[in-house]
Protein backbone atom coordinates (compact mmCIF):
# COMPACT_ATOMS: atom_id res chain seq x y z
CA UNK A 1 0.00 0.00 0.00
CA UNK A 2 1.71 3.56 -0.81
CA UNK A 3 1.34 6.43 0.62
CA UNK A 4 -1.45 8.09 -1.12
CA UNK A 5 -3.79 5.22 -0.48
CA UNK A 6 -2.92 4.84 3.16
CA UNK A 7 -4.15 9.00 3.55
CA UNK A 8 -7.25 8.49 1.86
CA UNK A 9 -8.01 4.94 4.01
CA UNK A 10 -7.27 7.02 7.37
CA UNK A 11 -9.18 9.64 5.94
CA UNK A 12 -12.01 7.43 4.75
CA UNK A 13 -12.20 6.00 8.48
CA UNK A 14 -12.58 9.45 9.92
CA UNK A 15 -15.56 10.76 8.25
CA UNK A 16 -17.40 6.93 9.51
CA UNK A 17 -16.38 7.28 12.52
CA UNK A 18 -17.91 11.07 12.68
CA UNK A 19 -20.83 9.86 10.80
CA UNK A 20 -21.86 6.94 13.45
CA UNK A 21 -21.06 9.22 15.94
CA UNK A 22 -24.02 11.29 14.54
CA UNK A 23 -26.02 8.38 14.28
CA UNK A 24 -25.65 7.64 17.63
CA UNK A 25 -26.51 11.17 19.05
CA UNK A 26 -29.56 10.75 17.06
CA UNK A 27 -31.16 7.57 18.06
CA UNK A 28 -30.12 7.97 21.72
CA UNK A 29 -27.77 5.14 21.96
CA UNK A 30 -24.90 6.38 23.46
CA UNK A 31 -26.83 7.93 26.77
CA UNK A 32 -28.07 3.67 27.88
CA UNK A 33 -25.41 2.05 26.54
CA UNK A 34 -22.96 1.93 29.66
CA UNK A 35 -25.21 1.40 32.43
CA UNK A 36 -27.00 -1.62 29.79
CA UNK A 37 -23.14 -2.73 29.69
CA UNK A 38 -22.83 -2.71 33.45
CA UNK A 39 -25.78 -4.44 34.59
CA UNK A 40 -25.08 -7.07 31.91
CA UNK A 41 -21.28 -7.52 32.95
CA UNK A 42 -22.45 -8.00 36.39
CA UNK A 43 -24.96 -10.44 36.00
CA UNK A 44 -22.89 -12.12 33.47
CA UNK A 45 -20.53 -12.24 36.66
CA UNK A 46 -22.85 -13.54 38.95
CA UNK A 47 -24.28 -16.36 36.56
CA UNK A 48 -20.63 -18.35 36.85
CA UNK A 49 -20.46 -21.57 38.39
CA UNK A 50 -18.03 -19.95 41.14
CA UNK A 51 -20.19 -17.07 42.13
CA UNK A 52 -22.29 -18.75 44.50
CA UNK A 53 -18.61 -18.84 46.37
CA UNK A 54 -16.47 -15.93 45.61
CA UNK A 55 -16.29 -12.60 47.14
CA UNK A 56 -14.24 -9.66 46.04
CA UNK A 57 -10.98 -9.53 47.28
CA UNK A 58 -10.66 -6.11 48.05
CA UNK A 59 -12.03 -2.93 49.02
CA UNK A 60 -12.01 -1.59 45.39
CA UNK A 61 -12.99 -4.55 44.01
CA UNK A 62 -15.69 -5.08 46.61
CA UNK A 63 -17.25 -1.12 45.80
CA UNK A 64 -17.03 -1.76 41.84
CA UNK A 65 -19.35 -5.02 42.88
CA UNK A 66 -21.53 -3.08 44.81
CA UNK A 67 -22.07 -0.90 42.10
CA UNK A 68 -22.21 -3.21 39.51
CA UNK A 69 -24.62 -5.15 41.09
CA UNK A 70 -26.77 -2.32 41.91
CA UNK A 71 -27.15 -1.21 38.46
CA UNK A 72 -28.28 -4.56 37.58
CA UNK A 73 -30.87 -5.50 39.54
CA UNK A 74 -31.89 -1.91 40.65
CA UNK A 75 -30.73 -2.38 44.43
CA UNK A 76 -32.06 0.40 47.16
CA UNK A 77 -29.91 2.46 49.61
CA UNK A 78 -30.94 0.28 52.33
CA UNK A 79 -30.04 -3.07 50.28
CA UNK A 80 -26.49 -1.69 48.81
CA UNK A 81 -25.84 -1.24 52.46
CA UNK A 82 -26.93 -4.53 53.50
CA UNK A 83 -24.44 -5.59 50.81
CA UNK A 84 -21.66 -3.76 51.77
CA UNK A 85 -21.84 -5.21 55.41
CA UNK A 86 -21.98 -8.74 54.27
CA UNK A 87 -19.58 -8.52 51.70
CA UNK A 88 -16.68 -6.35 54.54
CA UNK A 89 -17.95 -9.01 57.19
CA UNK A 90 -16.79 -11.51 54.55
CA UNK A 91 -13.86 -10.34 53.75
CA UNK A 92 -12.77 -9.70 57.18
CA UNK A 93 -13.56 -13.69 58.23
CA UNK A 94 -11.85 -14.56 54.43
CA UNK A 95 -8.49 -13.01 55.80
CA UNK A 96 -8.58 -14.28 59.20
CA UNK A 97 -8.99 -17.86 57.36
CA UNK A 98 -6.45 -16.74 54.77
CA UNK A 99 -3.86 -16.25 57.71
CA UNK A 100 -4.04 -19.57 59.32
CA UNK A 101 -4.29 -21.30 55.67
CA UNK A 102 -0.64 -19.74 55.50
CA UNK A 103 0.42 -20.80 58.49
CA UNK A 104 -0.63 -24.52 58.08
CA UNK A 105 0.85 -24.48 54.93
CA UNK A 106 3.87 -24.09 56.05
CA UNK A 107 3.83 -26.14 58.77
CA UNK A 108 2.84 -28.86 56.53
CA UNK A 109 5.90 -27.82 54.20
CA UNK A 110 7.95 -28.20 57.33
CA UNK A 111 6.24 -31.66 57.78
CA UNK A 112 7.35 -32.48 54.39
CA UNK A 113 11.04 -31.69 54.91
CA UNK A 114 11.07 -33.87 57.92
CA UNK A 115 9.39 -36.89 56.10
CA UNK A 116 6.99 -37.12 59.38
CA UNK A 117 3.80 -38.81 57.61
CA UNK A 118 1.64 -38.80 60.25
CA UNK A 119 2.03 -35.20 60.92
CA UNK A 120 1.79 -34.82 57.19
CA UNK A 121 -1.53 -36.02 57.43
CA UNK A 122 -2.98 -34.21 59.77
CA UNK A 123 -1.58 -31.14 58.85
CA UNK A 124 -2.98 -32.10 55.29
CA UNK A 125 -6.86 -32.45 57.06
CA UNK A 126 -6.17 -28.74 58.59
CA UNK A 127 -5.41 -27.19 55.23
CA UNK A 128 -8.13 -29.08 53.87
CA UNK A 129 -10.36 -27.73 57.00
CA UNK A 130 -9.27 -24.21 56.45
CA UNK A 131 -9.95 -24.39 52.37
CA UNK A 132 -13.45 -25.61 53.00
CA UNK A 133 -13.99 -22.78 55.91
CA UNK A 134 -13.03 -20.42 53.09
CA UNK A 135 -15.28 -21.61 50.90
CA UNK A 136 -18.38 -21.71 53.36
CA UNK A 137 -17.41 -18.12 53.90
CA UNK A 138 -18.08 -16.94 50.44
CA UNK A 139 -21.01 -18.65 50.00
CA UNK A 140 -22.60 -17.90 53.45
CA UNK A 141 -21.78 -14.28 52.09
CA UNK A 142 -23.39 -15.15 48.70
CA UNK A 143 -26.30 -16.89 50.59
CA UNK A 144 -27.16 -13.47 52.42
CA UNK A 145 -27.04 -11.36 49.58
CA UNK A 146 -29.71 -13.33 47.67
CA UNK A 147 -31.74 -13.42 51.16
CA UNK A 148 -31.73 -9.25 50.98
CA UNK A 149 -33.24 -9.03 47.66
CA UNK A 150 -36.97 -8.96 46.59
CA UNK A 151 -38.95 -11.43 44.49
CA UNK A 152 -38.29 -9.49 41.56
CA UNK A 153 -34.44 -9.31 42.03
CA UNK A 154 -34.04 -12.90 42.72
CA UNK A 155 -36.12 -13.64 39.49
CA UNK A 156 -34.04 -11.53 37.34
CA UNK A 157 -30.96 -12.99 38.83
CA UNK A 158 -32.71 -16.51 38.40
CA UNK A 159 -33.47 -16.26 34.84
CA UNK A 160 -30.28 -14.48 33.92
CA UNK A 161 -28.58 -17.42 35.59
CA UNK A 162 -30.69 -20.32 33.72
Amino acid sequence: MNRRQLIMLSGTAAVAAQALAQTRQTTGLSASGPSQRASYKALLKLSRSKSSYKIPKTDTKRAKYVRALSAALSLTPGQQQQVEEILANALTARATLRASLKIARHNLSDAVRRMDTALIESLSAVVGNLKTQVLAVGASANAALYRILTPDQQAKLIQFQS
